[in-house]
């Protein structure tokens, strides 16, 4: 299956960042008089940006200043952004093959645009990923807006194209922009979930995705 553009998520997909978001969430809680969350509810509960999960983590009946909450999620995020992140064993070889094949590669998050860039080129900086954002521009996923503009960007159809992630999130972007979904395991997504939505492909680890390339 020969492919021009693979759009990648970010979190969960090409990095690990489940401990910073622990962390940079779990600060704002305590600090804030709220009880921290366990690694494994920020696990199933990420994916859909910053005000989502933080409404998630705040009491159903809250009616404090959410602005100001968000807001000092933002500013910890900046100044503690990828201190415990880690690059997924794996992943660099695959980059790699996709840039020795001259296979376009791009990153759609639902991260802070400027958050999702720094991070980017803090650990894959030599790859040229061109990389949408939250508030960059586009709607956030699924919406499939930034998808397409990515098709677009690269001349690129979407019978060419695959949308990697570890979310349903990403596997509704990808159906939404009518391209091939590819659902991680090891991120944060499971494999009923992938098979529920419907995902084109589910894969166990990085090297797996040679087997839909090749």
């Amino acid at each position: 299956m020969k492919k021009k553009l693979i759009i990648f998520d970010l979190d969960g997909t090409l990095i690990d960042t489940l401990k910073d978001i622990e962390h940079i969430f779990n600060y704002v809680l305590t600090k804030n008089g709220f009880d921290k969350k366990s690694e494994n509810f920020y696990k199933k509960n990420i994916g859909n940006g910053l005000e989502h999960l933080l409404r998630k983590c705040l009491p159903d009946n809250f009616m404090g200043d959410f602005d100001f909450l968000s807001k000092s999620v933002r500013d910890r995020y900046e100044s503690q952004l990828n201190t415990k992140t880690k690059i997924y064993d794996g992943i660099i070889p695959v980059l790699e093959y996709l840039k020795k094949n001259k296979v376009n590669m791009a990153v759609i998050s639902n991260k802070l645009h400027l958050l999702a860039v720094r991070s980017v080129e803090t650990y894959f900086n030599s790859y040229e990923m061109k990389v949408i954002g939250a508030e960059g521009g586009f709607p956030r996923k699924p919406s499939p807006d930034s998808t397409l503009y990515m098709l677009q960007h690269f001349n690129c159809t979407a019978s060419d194209a695959l949308f990697v992630g570890d979310s349903i999130v990403d596997i509704k972007t990808a159906q939404f922009a009518n391209i091939n979904s590819v659902g991680v395991l090891w991120g944060n997504g499971t494999k009923k979930d992938f098979k529920k939505q419907k995902s084109d492909f589910i894969l166990y680890s990085p090297k797996d995705i040679f087997h839909i390339l090749k």
